[in-house]
């Protein structure tokens, strides 16, 4: 008995060294856990709808139980964004609060100005915008006593889009043009064209708006021809397509019709391939105006007929659809339809008022929106005490293990007899995973070889770049199905569909990066979406499995 009682204290011993040998590993673990949820938020960025909240509540959650500083942080500025793009700015205000409570303005400075401007725009929003310009003007300090280059020209930039929103357009010519000039001082778009190209683009087209509110054309048109060019040379396709819009509208006011009508034009074609359809009854508005301004009562209306259709499939901003309804009636006035001008000029105040209603209704959405939210966050308070329950249990389970194990091994010292049997049960396992043969082998015949062929000949063809190429699609264009395709992918290059694909694209990628200089300077977002992929997120994942590392530092060494 005393020898059982040894064993069962060795083997309580031994348990104990394991855990902690391995607390090192459980570090990184959550180190991993944690980078997995944030980065699960970070691939549904834009896509604000309560069921990508559980994503956000989830990282919350496990950073919290991790007592992560960083993540905690990071959770409650993810967390501030879901609610401000939700309308709810007070518990957005709250959330970015409760994230400078994990930061310093200058041990973390560039955190805490980012959560800064963010509170800002978060102050527009409510309509307190000298108090933004305050909080910008106080992150500015911080920004410039830190010298993050970056941040003083977002800092300059959100700037001049509150000015331009007050109207003070001196103002925001002036921080725009902070902006602008920085970052050629500077050449921070040839020290790295990832962070910089998008803001510049941006500031010379508000710039351009500025000097469009001011009636000043001409140099509108001087900053708008400038933002083509760069957008041009960094393939940045959506930011062209804003400018030509904008193009279009300067051109309308100065009464060049046909430039007007080619500039909108190009606009909306880009606008048609990207399917941005709110953007593309923006354009098609513009183009009834086009049609109105030049005196073409006809095609204006047919335009807005379509716009009226649009608005019902919902591709159309219902404040959108009030000016459409306001040019409607001004066109049917211009042909002395006075009936139809009366009936569009009582629909569009009937879309005001309801536009009006609709504000007041917003603290019940609102508030409809955060009992939802409560739910899911007691969900996860739920979660949380039943994972502390699963813990306790583990351990009791762990110990009575250790106790089995320790009997069985003093019954092992004891008993010849129970020993030969288990061995031999051991043996009588083996002999029958002997016996089994791998049910999953494909056989190389004349079957595989022709798929592995026309595979080969569509490789040739760089299928891959065509991000609609999934399993199904690939299988049905050689003509197999999917689980076949899957088994000899693992059997003949050893890896899955998805490992295959990705592999196909990123050595493209690489090879095209060495031949091609103008391929290097575009976006990570530009690059991902020439490849074949709908997120730069899941490049970026698939570019670092094979290269071990990030497109951001590939491409800063190559340039």
């Amino acid at each position: 008995m005393n020898r059982f009682l040894l064993i069962y204290i060795l083997s309580f011993f031994v348990f104990f060294s394991c855990s902690k040998s391995s607390s090192k590993k459980n570090t990184s673990d959550v180190v991993k856990i944690l980078e997995k949820a944030e980065q699960l938020v970070l691939d549904h960025q834009g896509i604000e709808t309560d069921s990508i909240m559980q994503l956000r509540m989830e990282y919350y959650h496990k950073a919290k139980t991790f007592n992560d500083s960083v993540h905690i942080y990071r959770s409650h500025f993810y967390l501030g964004e879901f609610y401000q793009s939700r309308g709810i700015y007070k518990d957005a205000m709250s959330e970015y609060e409760k994230a400078l409570q994990h930061i310093s303005d200058d041990a973390d400075s560039a955190r805490y100005i980012q959560t800064q401007i963010a509170i800002a725009t978060t102050e527009i929003e409510l309509g307190n915008k000298y108090k933004a310009g305050n909080i910008l003007l106080n992150a500015y300090e911080v920004a410039e006593r830190n010298k993050r280059t970056m941040q003083l020209i977002n800092i300059h930039g959100n700037m001049g889009i509150l000015s331009l929103d007050l109207k003070n357009f001196t103002e925001a010519k002036t921080s725009f043009k902070d902006a602008i000039t920085t970052i050629e001082e500077e050449k921070l778009i040839e020290k790295d064209s990832i962070d910089y190209v998008e803001d510049y683009i941006n500031y010379h087209m508000f710039l351009a708006k500025a000097y469009q509110a001011e009636k000043l054309l001409d140099s509108a048109m001087l900053y708008i021809d400038k933002g083509i060019i760069i957008a041009n040379y960094f393939n940045d396709t959506e930011g062209k397509a804003y400018l030509f819009e904008l193009k279009g509208k300067t051109y309308t006011a100065q009464g060049d019709f046909t430039a007007a009508h080619e500039n909108l034009t190009k606009s909306k074609t880009i606008f048609d391939d990207l399917g941005n359809e709110k953007q593309i009854s923006k354009i098609i508005y513009l183009l009834a105006d086009y049609h109105f301004q030049k005196g073409e009562p006809k095609e204006a209306l047919a335009l807005l007929d379509d716009l009226e259709t649009r608005f019902q499939s919902s591709h159309l901003l219902i404040g959108d659809y009030y000016d459409v309804l306001l040019l409607k009636a001004a066109v049917y006035k211009s042909t002395k339809q006075f009936e139809q001008e009366s009936i569009y000029r009582q629909k569009s105040t009937d879309m005001r008022d309801s536009i009006l209603a609709n504000e007041n209704k917003a603290t019940v959405f609102q508030t409809a929106t955060q009992y939802e939210i409560e739910k899911i966050k007691n969900q996860f308070e739920v979660q949380h005490q039943k994972d502390e329950k699963r813990f306790y249990t583990f351990l009791g389970i762990a110990i009575t293990v250790i106790g089995i194990f320790g009997f069985l091994l003093y019954r092992q010292f004891n008993n010849k007899k129970t020993k030969n049997n288990i061995t031999e049960k051991q043996d009588e396992v083996i002999e029958k995973k002997d016996k089994k043969e791998p049910q999953n082998a494909i056989k190389s015949d004349k079957t595989v070889d022709e798929i592995l062929q026309k595979l080969k000949h569509l490789e040739a063809q760089e299928f891959y770049l065509n991000p609609k190429y999934n399993l199904y699609a690939t299988a049905k264009k050689i003509e197999t199905n999917t689980t076949y395709l899957s088994s000899l992918l693992n059997t003949h290059k050893k890896m899955t569909f998805t490992e295959y694909l990705n592999n196909l694209r990123i050595q493209y990628t690489l090879d095209r990066l060495e031949n091609d200089k103008k391929f290097r300077m575009y976006t990570i977002k530009a690059i991902a979406k020439e490849v074949g992929y709908k997120s730069h997120g899941s490049f970026s994942r698939a570019f670092k499995a094979k290269t071990g590392e990030n497109p951001s530092t590939y491409l800063k060494k190559i340039r």
